[in-house]
């Protein structure tokens, strides 16, 4: 199973704590993937993590104010990009998934549920994800309670990996999710916002 960890915008994964944070998750084998706010992505390169972000934007260098040209991402040594996050819905998924494509940053296409994997398995993202948003930052239930879910998800992506994410705090969490085919998970509030993060993630690979 492989790991992202998105560290949203807590305050635990942002600014200072960023680079803690990495600096910790680093010392891990495998390492984690990390998505990092735009704000914090220059930290890129000071890490041994592979640093994604949390939302790109489909333009082109030229008159765009506010938006995040993928350009100046890789520039900073980002390696790829989630997409259409429950929180940060994107209007041009496949225009992002193409223009990623043109620059080599890979992409993880999030959606809620496994007909929705169905419907966007043809846009050639690199991963997708499936996060209930119902079950997003839940302490108490997580997408592998929902078997069935990622069972059919798996199905849908077909070749490319499907990865599961919201409410995913425990090592049986994993064990639901690999025994199902997932290939692995997304995590946020169960490393990022724990007291040790290392030996959170630790306790869940």
């Amino acid at each position: 199973m492989k790991f992202i960890i998105n560290a949203k915008t807590y305050s635990q994964g942002t600014g200072k704590n960023a680079l803690k944070l990495l600096k910790q998750l680093e010392t891990l084998k495998p390492r984690p993937i990390v998505c990092l706010q735009a704000a914090d992505l220059h930290l890129a390169k000071k890490t041994k993590c592979e640093v994604w972000a949390q939302h790109i934007d489909p333009i082109t260098p030229g008159s765009h104010t506010g938006w995040l040209l993928p350009e100046t991402l890789k520039e900073y040594g980002i390696k790829g990009t989630l997409i259409n996050h429950s929180e940060h819905r994107s209007k041009q998924p496949k225009k992002t998934i193409a223009r990623c494509k043109e620059l080599g940053l890979k992409t993880m296409m999030l959606v809620p549920t496994a007909a929705d994997v169905k419907r966007v398995q043809s846009y050639g993202a690199d991963l997708i994800g499936v996060e209930p948003p119902g079950l997003i930052g839940s302490k108490t239930n997580s997408v592998a309670s929902k078997p069935r879910l990622i069972k059919n998800a798996v199905k849908y992506a077909k070749q490319t990996p499907l990865y599961i994410g919201a409410g995913v705090h425990s090592k049986e969490d994993i064990r639901v999710g690999k025994s199902l085919g997932s290939a692995g998970v997304l995590i946020a509030s169960a490393v990022v916002k724990a007291k040790n993060p290392k030996a959170a993630l630790k306790s869940m690979m």
